[in-house]
């Protein structure tokens, strides 16, 4: 993978993230709706028991209420029959007597009493009769009327849950069709996160076996070229680095240079010391050479006369100072340049004005 963070894989992470978070609350969302609709349910379920019962009850007491009634209607209808037949004997019978009595026919009178006497006597144990079934019949109606508002109350009962219940499951179902275009939502955003992280990987996995190949035509070891940093100069150099500690180019890395032909001018192993010595080009003489050259380009865009810094890299500095020199009659360059990892000594190079070599030679530092 790059060292550099990938800007719209990191766009696609919080997107993900994002999308994550609201999955996760609408699914909540759902539990909690869920959670409300079987509560919602478990209240209709009794409500609904309880209405059945109180159903069961009622039907019982009609049941009994009818029961009574066809028992004891067709006796009602009889003792009413009867009752009117004994009341009209009982007053002819009187009327009878009345009659005897007042033709003074007294054996006749008291026959005829005693007749509506008896007559009376029915109709009223027809009357009494009728009154216990009448009592029966109003009973078993009484007992009807008083279980019929339980009925109502847990018929109106059961409706109000069953309407909570609908409206929980329809909440419910809402929370549902969230949660599915959240999950959906979440979904898209894992996958687009994961094809741009595939498409890293495998632009990353490229990388590393071009970083490979380079290092295996620099002719880096190969326990290294698995595990190699590299960067390109500005003179088009292929610097390649590894072997450090904790990375390529760690403490005691290896550095090997390759110029944009790809021949290697510079080779230097793992904990191997720093200097000229490890360049491949006439060693130490090419490379301050070309340091000079590259000092005087830089002086001759400068045209500094006192002495400075011309160029300066992880290996090398460059001092130049420019004048005239009476012993050879002419404008001279002199070039000091230093190795950093040579601490004993520096490299001191004089070019007069046509670019001939005056002086050159290695000098210890003081």
């Amino acid at each position: 993978m790059s060292r550099q963070r990938d800007a719209e894989l990191d766009r696609l992470r919080s997107a993900r993230e994002a999308a994550r978070q609201r999955q996760q609350a609408a699914w909540q969302a759902q539990q909690a709706a869920w959670e409300h609709r079987s509560s919602a349910r478990a209240v209709m379920n009794r409500a609904y028991e309880s209405k059945q019962v109180a159903y069961a009850d009622q039907q019982a007491a009609w049941e009994a209420y009818m029961s009574v009634k066809r028992a004891n209607s067709p006796r009602i209808d009889s003792l009413n029959a009867q009752q009117e037949r004994a009341y009209q004997n009982m007053k002819s019978a009187f009327e009878s007597a009345s009659l005897a009595h007042d033709m003074h026919d007294g054996a006749s009178a008291r026959m005829y009493a005693d007749q509506g006497h008896a007559y009376k006597a029915e109709s009223q144990t027809c009357v009494a009769e009728r009154r216990q079934l009448v009592a029966e019949i109003r009973g078993a109606r009484e007992r009807l009327d008083a279980v019929k508002p339980a009925f109502q109350v847990a018929k109106a009962e059961f409706a109000r849950a069953r309407q909570a219940f609908l409206s929980a499951k329809t909440e419910h179902e809402h929370a549902q069709s969230e949660f599915k275009r959240a999950k959906a939502e979440f979904d898209s955003c894992a996958k687009a996160f994961q094809a741009r992280l595939n498409e890293l990987k495998s632009a990353s996995r490229k990388r590393r076996e071009d970083k490979k190949s380079l290092a295996a035509k620099a002719g880096v070891p190969l326990q290294y070229r698995d595990s190699v940093w590299i960067s390109t100069d500005s003179d088009g150099n292929t610097n390649i680095y590894f072997g450090g500690v904790g990375k390529p180019d760690g403490p005691g890395h290896g550095h090997y240079v390759m110029d944009p032909g790809g021949t290697v001018t510079y080779r230097r192993d793992p904990f191997d010391p720093h200097g000229a010595q490890n360049f491949t080009e006439n060693r130490r003489e090419s490379a301050t050479l070309r340091m000079a050259q590259m000092a005087m380009n830089q002086w001759a865009k400068t045209q500094v006369t006192q002495r400075s810094v011309q160029y300066e890299d992880s290996d090398f500095k460059v001092a130049v100072r420019s004048g005239y020199d009476h012993r050879h009659d002419s404008i001279v360059t002199d070039v000091l340049i230093f190795d950093k990892y040579n601490k004993r000594e520096h490299y001191h190079l004089i070019i007069d004005e046509n670019g001939n070599e005056l002086f050159s030679e290695w000098r210890p530092n003081r």
